[in-house]
């Protein structure tokens, strides 16, 4: 009866054999991801260390170098671990993502369920532990465990410890509450006149900062819509100042990573989001202002440090933070949420007026989105009142019925 024949990835019989040197020689025949056959040796002192070195290199083989692989043994961290590694190894995947994927796995997943076997991650044990996480952490954070969780199991379906995925059938996290606040024209107003007057009269703590970068980058994000890294990206040979109207082109974005530091990415956010968008008067002038200021290098950045490099987006959300703490007196007076007075707060008044008049096609296309669900849900705030034209339209149709 012939043997039966070697799986792929698995390893034959072992055995051993003792060298003239006292040294226990273990051997034996795998067969590669591939199929192909291949002759293991290792020697150690005794047939435990010998087998155990074995083993080891046919683990190596088993993965093609490309990282450790998942058993049935294998619990959450660990495959945490395998997950992180393909991740990294990616060329699609950015290396601040990979960063948020490793604070989350790190601080969040890990200290409530690394111990457990990836093997016996049910459903019901998805809804405990993200319910414990929403408890101890918050909704967003068990949010962003769920999609980790998720993909790690994807990973254990592909190293075959798992035959289904059991957070995808696991209870659904609410939806954080839609935030609603935009400026109004006025409020835009009352936010100008606030920024040109901040500690222009020497008081406050510390220097008066750069009020006239702080005021440009508002009205540039709320004529474009870009997002504050997009803002901070541009260059002297992005803009067009002199066509009828000017033109900036969004085809970058500032990152920062503690593995590669701060930079600029040569395309958005996402690179199908890549847009040229004709600007306001307001923007226009915004841009011509940092023109005069910037050098004459045509890959300057009109946002640029002392040293030449790009402001980075934790710069201008700190200059931002300060502003609205020293000024939240007057802000709410003029009806202005300052705990949503982010930089998301200029794109989202981009996004409800350009709606509001053109649709919500057009606001999805100028905030570089490839879906106007995503506008709708998170950018444009629907008005209270329903268009007046409905009235009209059944008077018509209906006339005076009582």
């Amino acid at each position: 009866m012939p043997r039966p024949r070697i799986a792929a990835g698995e390893m034959g019989k072992v055995n051993f054999v003792v060298l003239a040197s006292g040294q226990v020689q273990a051997h034996a025949r795998m067969r590669d991801e591939f199929g192909e056959m291949r002759r293991l040796k290792a020697v150690g002192p005794t047939e435990s260390i010998a087998r155990i070195a074995l083993k080891e290199q046919a683990e190596r083989i088993r993965c093609g170098g490309s990282g450790p692989m998942l058993n049935a043994t294998s619990t959450i961290a660990q495959a945490s671990a395998v997950f992180l590694n393909e991740k990294r190894r990616s060329q699609t995947v950015e290396f601040s993502r990979v960063e948020t994927y490793e604070f989350s796995v790190n601080n969040v997943i890990i200290p409530v369920c690394g111990n457990l076997l990836l093997k016996d991650l049910t459903v019901l044990r998805c809804n405990r532990i993200l319910q414990k996480i929403r408890d101890t952490k918050s909704l967003s954070a068990a949010r962003k465990a769920r999609s980790m969780l998720s993909q790690i199991c994807a990973t254990g379906i592909e190293h075959g410890v798992l035959e289904f995925n059991p957070v995808r059938d696991a209870k659904a996290l609410p939806v954080p509450p839609k935030k609603e606040s935009i400026l109004t024209p006025e409020q835009l107003s009352v936010v100008r006149d606030l920024v040109r007057s901040w500690r222009a009269d020497g008081t406050g703590h510390g220097p008066r900062p750069n009020v006239a970068l702080l005021e440009n980058v508002m009205w540039i994000m709320v004529g474009t819509s870009a997002r504050i890294g997009e803002v901070l990206a541009l260059r002297r040979c992005d803009v067009d100042v002199t066509t009828s109207p000017p033109t900036v082109l969004i085809a970058g974005t500032i990152t920062q990573t503690r593995e590669e530091g701060l930079q600029r990415k040569p395309s958005p956010k996402r690179s199908r989001q890549k847009r040229r968008i004709a600007l306001p008067s307001f923007a226009a002038a915004a841009i011509r202002h940092q023109l005069a200021d910037a050098t004459r290098e045509i890959d300057s950045y009109l946002f640029a440090t002392k040293t030449g490099r790009p402001m980075s987006v934790s710069n201008f959300e700190r200059l931002l933070r300060t502003f609205v703490g020293e000024n939240e007196s007057a802000l709410t007076i003029a009806g202005v949420d300052t705990d949503e007075f982010t930089t998301h707060v200029f794109r989202r008044t981009a996004a409800t007026l350009v709606e509001s008049v053109a649709g919500i096609s057009l606001a999805a296309r100028l905030l570089g989105h490839a879906s106007e669900q995503v506008t709708r849900a998170s950018y444009v705030v629907t008005a209270e009142l329903v268009d007046p034209l409905t009235a009209q339209i059944m008077d018509e149709a209906l006339g005076e019925m009582l």
